[in-house]
């Protein structure tokens, strides 16, 4: 667990067109954030599990019970996606992944809790990760729900470089 990534604001500055659709399809105007996180189980198959990603201090957070199987995948393996829920329309996909690293500094988790105004993270159970982005996919689907539907693509992938 090495953090290796760009925090949310760089990867902002750098795609701004892709972050903000990312924002917009994890909010989709709620006022809680949502999103399907994917992590990998000791066995190697996959683990998918809704969760409420959190953006404060130019960062990706999540609360994640530390009683959880995610919890554990996430300490083990260090890796995450995490996928929007689809639109009820459909067409609008984005997805993005990368590394957590544990946060337990009680200043930072409670600056984290604020941000959602007491929603998250009050609990002692509730463990903070901060999530390293590495890749990001934007995709938007012509014509959804048509036979002649086709993906348009927006990408972007962390260099190695902090700004």
């Amino acid at each position: 667990m090495t953090g290796d990534g760009a925090s949310w604001n760089e990867f902002e500055r750098e795609s701004p067109d892709v972050a903000a659709a990312g924002r917009r399809l994890f909010y989709q105007d709620n006022e809680i954030a949502s999103a399907f996180l994917a992590t990998v189980a000791p066995d190697g198959g996959p683990r998918v599990h809704p969760v409420c990603p959190v953006f404060a201090d130019g960062e990706l957070w999540m609360f994640i019970v530390d009683l959880s199987p995610k919890y554990r995948d996430l300490m083990r393996n260090g890796t995450y996606a995490l996928h929007s829920f689809p639109l009820p329309e459909g067409g609008q996909e984005f997805h993005v992944r990368g590394s957590v690293e544990p946060v337990t500094q009680a200043r930072r988790k409670s600056s984290i809790v604020a941000a959602t105004g007491g929603r998250q993270g009050t609990l002692d159970f509730e463990a903070l990760f901060r999530c390293s982005l590495q890749s990001a996919l934007y995709t938007c689907w012509d014509n959804w729900g048509t036979a002649s539907a086709w993906p348009r693509y927006a990408k972007w992938k962390w260099t190695g470089e902090k700004h």
